[in-house]
């Protein structure tokens, strides 16, 4: 004689109820999600020290140095 499964979890739920679905969880990086092959959308990085405050055209580090140029052309 072969055994069956048996899905006890989904019999405990169906008599049960199940819990209810979670809420969605809040973006980190504020705003709404980009569309994906939108080339105007700020990359992630962009996003992630805009949540922390930095601003356009200031420097990063502890003293917020001068040099503002990216490192790639």
């Amino acid at each position: 004689p072969q055994m069956k499964y048996r899905d006890r979890a989904a019999e405990r739920r169906e008599k049960q109820g199940g819990p209810d679905p979670p809420e969605p969880k809040r973006r980190k990086f504020g705003g709404p999600p980009p569309t994906p092959g939108d080339p105007e959308a700020p990359p992630l990085g962009c996003r992630m020290l805009q949540a922390m405050g930095w601003k356009e055209g200031s420097g990063l580090g502890r003293r917020r140095p001068e040099v503002t140029a990216g490192t790639h052309g």
